[in-house]
């Protein structure tokens, strides 16, 4: 499984508008990468600047906040916390933050 400590934006904007899978149970759920959001303020402290990923889902079912076995076909199998954050008629959105 992927380690997230050492991803940072610049290894998700080339999969922007990419598909990205996750696992529930025996069934899985596309979400589409639409935005990548990188943080101009990066602490001395930090080694990466925080960013967070926009995803967007179906508009069913509305996953709650929650920890996701998350797969995209270049970088591999990822444990994300994504949270919903809007919906409106053409899907869900979520958002998973890296700090």
């Amino acid at each position: 499984m992927l380690e997230l400590d050492g991803l940072h934006a610049a290894d998700f904007a080339p999969l922007l508008h990419g598909n990205f899978r996750i696992k529930l149970g025996n069934h899985s759920l596309e979400l589409e990468l639409v935005e990548v959001n990188e943080s101009q303020r990066k602490r001395p402290t930090e080694t990466r600047a925080p960013f967070s990923l926009l995803f967007k889902g179906a508009p069913n079912p509305l996953l709650p906040q929650h920890m996701y076995r998350i797969e995209q076909e270049t970088l591999g199998a990822m444990d994300l916390f994504i949270v919903p954050v809007r919906a409106d008629q053409s899907g869900c959105y979520y958002e998973a933050i890296f700090n």
